[in-house]
Order: structure tokens, then sequence, then C-alpha cells
């Protein structure tokens, strides 16, 4: 028996714009680097519940 899980928009969201924080860190400024870790830290909150 399989167990479908429930997508979680939130992260999926989350996880989008933190690549792009990461993405403009590497093309931009290093300073974009804050941003992704605070998406990413959102997302460890959100999914910890």
């Amino acid at each position: 028996m399989k167990s479908k899980k429930k997508i979680n928009i939130k992260v999926v969201i989350y996880s989008f714009i933190a690549m792009g924080f990461v993405a403009l860190t590497f093309l931009v400024d290093w300073m974009f680097i804050i941003g992704a870790v605070v998406m990413i830290w959102l997302n460890q909150r959100e999914l910890m519940g």
C-alpha cells in the first residue's frame, strides 16, 4: 500500500526563492547569500511544524 504525501507549497516556493538567491550570489554579489540563509531557515521552520 502506497502512502501519498501532500506537497507543501510553501516549502516549494521557499526552495525556489533560495535557489534564486544562490544564483544571485554567484552572478551579482556575495551578500545575496544572506537571503538564501534566511529562506533556508524559513523552510526548516515550516518543515518542522
